[in-house]
């Protein structure tokens, strides 16, 4: 039971990396090109 739940924790956790490295790297590109715009 322990080997599940740690096999359950780092998918969750990588799940979460990708999520906040997916948003970061969206929220740079929306920066850059709004910039871009009205710049």
């Amino acid at each position: 039971k322990p080997v599940a739940l740690s096999i359950v924790q780092a998918r969750l956790v990588g799940l979460t990396h990708f999520t906040v490295g997916y948003i970061l790297t969206y929220a740079a590109f929306l920066i850059a090109s709004t910039a871009g715009a009205f710049g």
